[in-house]
C-alpha cells in the first residue's frame, strides 16, 4: 500500500484523527521543555547553566517516572488515566509559569521542573497502549510507524515554536502555549475510545517478558548516540569557526529525515516481519552518517548526513513498537512503552553527560564519529544474535527430522 493509501486509510477510522491531534498536543509540551526551562531558568534567576540544569531536571524525572506511570496507568481506564495525567501536567506547567514569573527561590524552581516531568511521564506510552482500541488489529503495525512520524514531527515543530514564542513573546508565554496543549489533549481524548484493563491483570512485569530486553538494549543504543551527538554538535561547529546555535537547525534536518524514513517504512504492511536483520540493517544505516560526519568541515556536508542518519530513528522506533506490542501482554503495555521511552531518554542523558566529560579531552569530532560506533556496535550485536538463534533453530530442526525419520523407520529415538 502507498504511503497515501495508509493514510487515507486510517483516516477514514473513527477516532484515529481525534487520537492523533491528542497525542500530538499531550507530546509537544515534551518537545519544548528543553528551551523553554532554559529560557525560563535564565529568567529567573539571570543563569543560563540554572535554565539547563532545570531543563536535565525535568528531562531526568520523565525517564525515571516513566515506568512506575505507566503501570498506573495499566491497572485504570486507559483514556481516563491520560486525561488526568494530561490536566495534572498542565497544573504543572502553569505552577512552573507562575514560579517563573514571581520570581521564586531556585530550590523551589527545581522542585517544579521535578514536578513537570514526572507529572508527563509515561503518557506518551499510554497513548501508544489506546491506539489498539482505535484501529484495527491488522491496522495497529502501520498505525505505529504513523505514530513514529509524528514524533519526529512534535520534535521539529515543538523547539521552532517554543524559538519563536520566546523571541515574540516572553518565556512565561512558552510555558503557557505548553499548559494549554497538555490541557487540550485531555479535551480531545473525549472523542476517543476507552479502553479498559484485562480482568486479570498479568503478573509478570513488562521488564521480565521474554524478548523485551533486546528492544529496549536497542531503545538505549539509540538514546546514547543521539545523546553524544547532540553534545558534541555545538563544538564541532564552534570547531570550524561556524556559529554553535546553528546545531538547532542541523538537529531539525536529523528530525526531518527521521520523519521521512518513517513514511517510506510506512509502505510496508509488517515492519516487524524479520526484526533481527531489520534492526541490524537500520543501526548500520543510521551509523554510516555518523562514522563520516567527524571528518567534514564543510556545514552542507554535514546537515546531509544528519538528515541521512535521521532516516532510519522513526522505522526503528516503529519497530520496537510493534514488537512491545506482540510481546508485552495486554495490562502491561503502557509500562512496556513507557520503559522503552525512558531507556532512550536515559541513554540520552548518557550520551550528553559522556560528551560533555570527553569534550576537553578529545574534542568534538572524535565524539561524532564515536555517536556512530554506538549504533555500528549495536547493529554487529543484533546480527550475531539473530545468526546464534537461526543456528540454534535449524539446529532443533534437523535432530526432529532425524527423530522422525528413526522412528517412521521403526527404530528407537536417541535420548
Amino acid at each position: 500500500m502507498t504511503t497515501t493509501g495508509v493514510l487515507t486509510s486510517l483516516l477514514h477510522t473513527p477516532g484515529w484523527p481525534w487520537w492523533t491531534a491528542a497525542s500530538f498536543a499531550a507530546r509537544l509540551p515534551v518537545t519544548m521543555i528543553l528551551l523553554a526551562l532554559v529560557l525560563a531558568g535564565e529568567a529567573a534567576t539571570g543563569s543560563l547553566a540554572t535554565g539547563a540544569a532545570l531543563a536535565g531536571t525535568a528531562t531526568a524525572a520523565n525517564g525515571l517516572a516513566a515506568p512506575w506511570r505507566g503501570r498506573r496507568l495499566d491497572r485504570g481506564e486507559l483514556r481516563a488515566g491520560l486525561q488526568r495525567a494530561t490536566l495534572t501536567g498542565a497544573a504543572a506547567i502553569t505552577a512552573l509559569a507562575a514560579a517563573t514569573a514571581l520570581q521564586v527561590p531556585t530550590p523551589v524552581l527545581f522542585v517544579l521542573a521535578a514536578a513537570l516531568g514526572a507529572s508527563l511521564a509515561g503518557v506518551n506510552g499510554g497513548f501508544r497502549t489506546l491506539l489498539s482500541a482505535v484501529v484495527p488489529g491488522e491496522q495497529l503495525p502501520r498505525a505505529l510507524t504513523v505514530e513514529a512520524v509524528f514524533v519526529e514531527v512534535a520534535f521539529v515543530t515543538g523547539p521552532a515554536l517554543a524559538g519563536v514564542l520566546a523571541l515574540v513573546l516572553d518565556p512565561s508565554a512558552v510555558l503557557v502555549v505548553m499548559a494549554a496543549s497538555a490541557a487540550a489533549s485531555a479535551a480531545l481524548l473525549t472523542r476517543v475510545p476507552r479502553l479498559q484493563p484485562p480482568e486479570t491483570r498479568p503478573g509478570q512485569a513488562a521488564w521480565r517478558t521474554p524478548g523485551t530486553w533486546p528492544v529496549i538494549s536497542i531503545a538505549a543504543s539509540l538514546g546514547i548516540a543521539l545523546g553524544v551527538l547532540e553534545g558534541a554538535l555545538p563544538a564541532r561547529l564552534a570547531e570550524v569557526a561556524r556559529d554553535p546555535e546553528l546545531a538547532g537547525p542541523l538537529l531539525a534536518l536529523l528530525a526531518g529525515g527521521s520523519a521521512v524514513g518513517g513514511l517510506i517504512a510506512m509502505r510496508r504492511r509488517d515492519l516487524a516481519a524479520t526484526p533481527g536483520p531489520t534492526a541490524a540493517l537500520l543501526l548500520a544505516v543510521l551509523a554510516v552518517p555518523l562514522l563520516a560526519s567527524g571528518a567534514t568541515e564543510s556545514l552542507l556536508v554535514l546537515g546531509a548526513l544528519l538528515a541521512l542518519a535521521g532516516a532510519p530513528i522513526a522505522p526503528l522506533n516503529a519497530l520496537g513498537s510493534i514488537l512491545l506490542q506482540r510481546r508485552v501482554p495486554a495490562g502491561r503495555r503502557s509500562e512496556g512503552f513507557a520503559l522503552y521511552l525512558a531507556a532512550t531518554l536515559l541513554g540520552v542523558g548518557a550520551g550528553q553527560l559522556l560528551a560533555g566529560a570527553a569534550l576537553p579531552v578529545a574534542g568534538a569530532a572524535p565524539l561524532l564519529t564515536a555517536a556512530g560506533v554506538v549504533p555500528l556496535a549495536a547493529a554487529a550485536a543484533v546480527a550475531e544474535v539473530t545468526r546464534r538463534t537461526r543456528t540454534r533453530r535449524g539446529t532443533r530442526r534437523a535432530r526432529h527430522r532425524t527423530r522422525r525419520t528413526r522412528t517412521h523407520q521403526g527404530l528407537r529415538p536417541r535420548a
